[in-house]
């Protein structure tokens, strides 16, 4: 139920509007005292949260003999919702580009919080076809994030897909036995392995004109850069890096 919980968050709804939207999906329609007991909130507070979640189109009420009853709207409504949200906002996004500055010439620093701003950065480097993409740094601690089936299962394949070769400057202690044994040609990707003594947990993906660097898990933090000089510097530091280790291992 947690899980439940979380992604009805990441959609939209505050804690108290996911809890009270489960409760009454499992007990259908019922009076707004049992409602408030089985989502453990005072019948005061249910009722504000419910007019929220009315407002929103998620939940209703209707009178009946033996009083005022409540429901949850069915799920699939979540799904059209959501979907006519992302239909909305694309039909905005030539507008939204056009009030973006072109002449400002300032690094855009993305920051986010969670695991968004991790699949945010590996959507995004998926974008250019035939593209080399640099990391750098601890693998594990992504796929403690995002999952090792989300690299194996979506993120290669997809990758392969557009043809994107794949650089990696990693620690041995810090990658997986799965990942070293994979068969690297066939996935397009090469590795190298750095020196343990200058071992650390965050990881650094370099591709196009954008600079990724992702805390541990424990801190959860994203910072996305833009800027071609950025970029560019950060391509030679790792490429001089990956001279000088070499590929001894």
């Amino acid at each position: 139920m947690n899980n439940i919980e979380q992604i009805l968050m990441e959609y939209g709804l505050d804690e108290k509007e996911a809890i009270l939207y489960m409760a009454s999906l499992s007990l259908g329609d019922k009076g707004m005292s049992e409602l408030a007991k089985k989502a453990g909130l005072k019948r005061t507070t249910a009722y504000v949260v419910f007019k929220s979640l009315e407002n929103k189109g998620l939940m209703g009420s209707f009178k009946m003999k033996s009083g005022l009853k409540f429901v949850a709207t069915p799920p699939e409504i979540l799904i059209k919702k959501a979907q006519k949200q992302v239909q909305e906002l694309q039909s905005l996004l030539p507008q939204l580009k056009a009030l973006e500055n072109k002449q400002d010439s300032r690094p855009k620093v993305a920051y986010y919080e969670g695991k968004e701003g991790y699949t945010i950065a590996a959507e995004d480097s998926l974008k250019i076809p035939n593209s080399t993409l640099r990391s750098i740094g601890s693998l594990t601690e992504p796929h403690k994030v995002v999952g090792l089936d989300y690299d194996t299962k979506y993120y290669i394949p997809s990758r392969l897909k557009k043809h994107i070769f794949f650089r990696a400057l990693y620690f041995k202690s810090q990658i997986e036995e799965e990942v070293i044994n994979r068969d690297h040609t066939i996935e397009l990707r090469e590795i190298r392995y750095l020196p343990e003594n200058y071992v650390h947990k965050t990881s650094m993906l370099i591709y196009g004109d954008k600079v990724a660097i992702f805390s541990t898990k424990k801190e959860l933090i994203t910072v996305i850069i833009e800027s071609e000089e950025i970029a560019e510097s950060e391509k030679q530091k790792f490429d001089l890096i990956w001279s000088l280790v070499g590929n001894k291992n």
